[in-house]
């Protein structure tokens, strides 16, 4: 199954950032655009990149038929500076931390493609996030400093 255009942009996302893990290191919308063209040959709507999948962004649900439309997905964090979110600013993947920030009915929304869902020399980059981008260590041991 090829894989989709939502996908695409978050496998190129991680593609650009792997194997950084900071907060503060953020790519641009070109340089997204770039990775999947590169990659795939195909080019991306900019609603896709800069709406449907950051995850501060209010899902666009179709207003006649509301549980229609949009994307629940929070592949990606807008931002400036890394912790909070910025429409003007550049992207990366989404972090633990950014649930805070979720947009309207985004909350509790996949954060990264389902592993089978991508071309099978990029699967590492799903593993990749989920076992070391994903869950902010310095963000989870000040967390539990804090509750305690």
């Amino acid at each position: 199954m090829p894989m989709t255009q939502m996908d695409m942009i978050w496998t190129a996302t991680a593609n650009i950032i792997h194997p950084k893990v900071t907060l503060t290191y953020l790519v641009s919308e070109q340089d997204i655009k770039d990775e999947i063209w590169r990659i795939w040959k195909t080019e991306i709507t900019d609603v896709m990149l800069n709406r449907h999948l950051v995850s501060s962004e209010d899902r666009m649900a179709d207003r006649k038929n509301p549980k229609r439309g949009g994307s629940r997905k929070r592949y990606l964090f807008r931002t400036e500076k890394g912790a909070k979110p910025d429409r003007k600013g550049n992207f990366r993947l989404f972090k633990i931390q950014d649930a805070e920030y979720d947009g309207l009915d985004k909350d509790g929304g996949p954060k990264c493609p389902e592993i089978e869902n991508v071309d099978s020399h990029y699967r590492y980059l799903v593993e990749w996030y989920k076992d070391n981008y994903y869950i902010d260590k310095l963000y989870v041991e000040a967390s539990e400093l804090g509750s305690g």
